[in-house]
This record gives structure tokens, C-alpha cells and sequence, in this order.
């Protein structure tokens, strides 16, 4: 597995990094007047709108190649043993959910 520069601060994901995202929740002006931060479906309709722009310019390939070469990163970045572990979690997940259901 490649190694990860150390940044500073809290590690991501962390119960500080949470509380160090809580702190700045809202503190920014355009929290405070709206935007995206108040308003979540906002931020989904201009991410939509975003996409579709975006596929009309360059095409449906285009996604297709960053998604390529965000897996390429990933595998750098992880190993390839990373693919077996999450493919393994989302089996659990899935195999969980599904036994849940038939219990209802």
C-alpha cells in the first residue's frame, strides 16, 4: 500500500476533525445569508444542472475517463487489496439489508 503524506491537523474523519467542522458550520457569511449551506437541494439542483452542462459540452466519454482515471488513483494511492476489502464490506451490507427486509 502507498504511503499517505501527513497533514496537519486532526486525521480526517476523526472525532476532532468533526468537531473542527461542526465549529466552522455556519460561520461563513454566505451560511448565514443562504446559499448552499442553508438550502442542501440547492446545492443539488446546481450540481445536476452542472453535470448535464458538462456532458453536453464534452460528452458522456468524458465521464467515463475521469471515472477511469479516479480508479487508476485509487489503485495507486491504496493497492489493489483495497478493491477486495469495500467489494467485501458492500457484500456484508448488502447480504445485512437483505436478511433485515425478510424479517419484516
Amino acid at each position: 500500500m502507498a504511503e499517505r503524506k501527513q497533514r496537519p491537523g486532526p486525521k480526517p474523519g476523526s472525532e476532532g476533525a468533526a468537531r473542527i467542522a461542526q465549529a466552522h458550520r455556519g460561520s461563513h457569511e454566505h451560511d448565514r445569508e443562504g446559499g448552499f449551506a442553508a438550502d442542501p437541494s440547492l446545492a443539488r439542483t446546481a450540481g445536476r444542472l452542472g453535470g448535464e452542462r458538462v456532458k453536453e459540452k464534452y460528452g458522456s466519454s468524458f465521464y467515463t475517463e475521469i471515472g477511469r482515471k479516479g480508479g487508476e488513483a485509487v489503485r495507486d494511492t491504496h493497492g489493489t487489496e483495497f478493491y477486495s476489502r469495500i467489494g467485501k464490506l458492500g457484500r456484508e451490507a448488502r447480504s445485512r439489508r437483505q436478511r433485515e427486509e425478510a424479517s419484516e
